[in-house]
């Protein structure tokens, strides 16, 4: 069935959750399975995204369905779960590519010249994913779960932003605010808050934090 498509009306639509160095050895595996298939490298589009983001969060993804694929065209992925995790959202875009007349084929998947199998198996696949990931998060759910009736559960490292660090700045020196009420403000845990004015906004810890060259004014 490949051969009847032309090279210049193939795609591959290839995806990572992160820049990392797996991640990247996993984008390069997807990328030479879509040139072992004959797509063109200017027809493989890249985007770093979770699956669990709906088609219209992932914009790379939503441009090449709405706007580029044409009538006749093939999208390819390496993996069901690159495209969504979730069943409707699958379901959805299977329907508009049926409706586009675009081939859409997996290639972890047997594939059939009769569409409707392509599209039966597809689908069930993708039922199959949204499960799996729904039994991840439980997992994960009861794990944190168990960490917190331990004591050993201290949630994600927060990450320190500029534009924390400027919320925060703002908070301090234009309307005088105490840590604990910073952090009401910010959202963010009180250690968070001292760790921002102390290591990025060079305050130091008295009976209450002063900033550094200000002692003798």
């Amino acid at each position: 069935m490949l051969e009847k498509i032309p090279t210049n009306c193939r795609y591959g639509s290839a995806r990572v959750s992160s820049k990392s160095q797996e991640e990247n050895s996993s984008l390069e595996s997807q990328k030479e399975e879509f040139l072992q298939h004959g797509v063109p490298e200017k027809n493989i589009r890249i985007e770093i995204g979770s699956a669990a983001d709906t088609i219209s969060e992932r914009p790379v993804f939503y441009d090449l369905i709405d706007e580029e694929l044409k009538e006749n065209d093939l999208l390819l992925v390496t993996k069901i779960d690159r495209c969504s995790r979730n069943t409707l959202e699958f379901l959805k875009l299977q329907e508009k590519l049926f409706k586009k007349k675009v081939t859409f084929l997996s290639l972890d998947l047997p594939y059939s010249t009769d569409m409707a199998v392509n599209k039966l198996i597809a689908t069930n696949l993708a039922a199959i994913a949204t499960f799996e990931n729904e039994r991840r998060k439980d997992r994960q759910r009861q794990g944190i779960e168990a960490a917190r009736k331990a004591g050993k559960y201290r949630g994600r490292k927060t990450v320190i932003t500029k534009k924390l660090i400027a919320e925060v700045q703002d908070l301090k020196e234009t309307k005088n605010l105490s840590i604990t009420q910073i952090a009401k403000v910010t959202g963010k845990g009180r250690n968070t808050i001292y760790k921002v004015l102390k290591e990025e906004l060079n305050y130091i810890p008295y009976n209450r934090l002063v900033k550094t060259g200000n002692e003798g004014k």
